[in-house]
């Protein structure tokens, strides 16, 4: 197995709270993180350890925070990351994983993440996350009010925002605006705002800004915050993703 990631295609979904990576060698060491994790191998199986074992798949889904390590064999893989609290990662979790921390993939379902994923462009993570959990993850209209909110997030340049003043615009107290942000988006609004952070600064990153100046862009404190970030809720480190990508397509993931 190599060392070194390589990368050939990335979607970065704003909305949904997700990623989609293709390369090889993604995971180059035992980690843990807190994404629900659902990897298929593209060109052929791959060796994957979790729990103390260590066995070949075509497709596997991975609770968050299991220790676990991918070794793509030198051919090309995809890996979904998804935020666990989703609709549609829960339904996808209590499906396929029903409280273990590894399964493998139904043929059927792995064939179909295969399929989409060997497009010369990537589908957005939530098309591959709607394939295992098919209308859950259906977008549905928010409460206006938290729709406004994360539209006006999603444009403020660095994503910090106090919450006693955005609770103050919307008329409601801060406790309400957080639980109400909770209910409709199934994420609380530290984690979103974090999100948001984080995929600015990957997308700056992996379009050529030098990583100290992505993390500052996007709000962290430096480049170190910004990979320990990554790294805790993905896996990734984005300094070495930027080092050695072939070509990188980071994008809110709308459309297919």
């Amino acid at each position: 197995m190599t060392d070194t990631p390589h990368i050939s295609g990335l979607r970065i979904s704003r909305e949904d709270m997700s990623l989609l990576v293709r390369g090889a060698a993604i995971d180059v060491a035992p980690h843990r993180h807190h994404a629900l994790q659902i990897a298929v191998g593209l060109a052929g199986p791959f060796r994957f350890e979790c729990g103390g074992t260590v066995d070949m798949y075509e497709g596997v889904i991975v609770a968050p925070g299991a220790e676990h390590r991918l070794d793509s064999l030198g051919g090309e893989v995809a890996v979904l990351l998804a935020e666990p609290e989703l609709t549609a990662s829960r339904a996808v979790s209590t499906r396929l994983l029903g409280g273990k921390s590894l399964a493998p993939l139904p043929a059927d379902e792995a064939e179909r993440f295969r399929t989409l994923c060997q497009r010369e462009e990537l589908p957005s993570p939530a098309a591959v996350l709607g394939l295992l959990a098919p209308g859950a993850s259906s977008p549905r209209a928010l409460d206006p009010r938290i729709a406004a909110l994360q539209e006006k997030l999603r444009a403020l340049p660095e994503k910090r925002a106090a919450l006693g003043e955005l609770a103050a615009e919307l008329g409601l107290s801060e406790s309400r605006l957080t639980h109400l942000f909770k209910r409709e988006t199934g994420v609380s609004f530290r984690r979103y705002l974090l999100w948001l952070r984080l995929s600015d600064a990957m997308a700056r990153a992996l379009s050529g800004t030098s990583l100290t100046e992505a993390a500052h862009t996007a709000g962290f404190s430096d480049s170190a915050h910004l990979s320990r970030t990554c790294r805790d809720m993905f896996g990734i480190n984005p300094q070495a993703v930027a080092r050695h990508s072939r070509f990188v397509q980071a994008g809110n993931g709308g459309g297919p």
